[in-house]
């Protein structure tokens, strides 16, 4: 998940384990949901 992130938003993984536990876990939901619907967009297949 942080590969993603960082991939796609250029947030080091450093720069994470910083933020408020809040945070982390709003940004790893929302990377979630993310990835989801773009599985939805490719039928399931790949991503």
């Amino acid at each position: 998940m942080l590969h993603a992130i960082w991939v796609r938003h250029h947030l080091r993984p450093g720069q994470f384990w910083l933020l408020p536990r809040g945070e982390q876990l709003f940004l790893m939901a929302s990377m979630e949901l993310e990835l989801e619907a773009e599985r939805g967009q490719n039928g399931g297949k790949g991503g």
